[in-house]
């Protein structure tokens, strides 16, 4: 099943945004992971991506965020009002989807400079508490 959702955004970071969501559905499909969802929205809360693991077991709640410089940690970005929200979201796809698998919370941090190839960096199960 997927759910495709529009989510407002200044032009230049939404396409910022929008090729690091890209870089990191592909970086995670090479891995055998299957696209349920992009940008899921439920409320006020929103998914980048909602993937499933190759083995089938896990539905992953991936949370994506990129810089356009090399020097900067994206990650970083992943605040506790963020956290807070990716939980609340894994709580409500975990009751209305009736779910039997594990949930899974994963941060993927990309640097796409204009003058380097891209820095994918990716933290399993980076947010506790789903």
């Amino acid at each position: 099943m997927r759910y495709v959702g529009e989510v407002a955004r200044e032009p230049q970071h939404a396409e910022l945004a929008q090729r690091g969501e890209n870089a990191a559905r592909v970086f995670l499909e090479r891995q055998g992971y299957e696209l349920c969802a992009q940008n899921l929205r439920v409320g006020s809360d929103e998914a980048d991506l909602v993937m499933r693991s190759p083995d089938g077991s896990t539905l992953v709640i991936v949370e994506v965020k990129t810089r356009s410089c090399a020097d900067a940690w994206p990650e970083e970005r992943v605040d506790a009002s963020k956290q807070r929200s990716l939980i609340r979201l894994a709580r409500t796809l975990a009751r209305r989807g009736n779910l039997s698998s594990p949930l899974r919370i994963d941060v993927i941090a990309i640097n796409l400079p204009s003058d380097s190839p891209p820095c994918i960096r990716w933290f399993e199960n980076a947010v506790m508490g789903s």
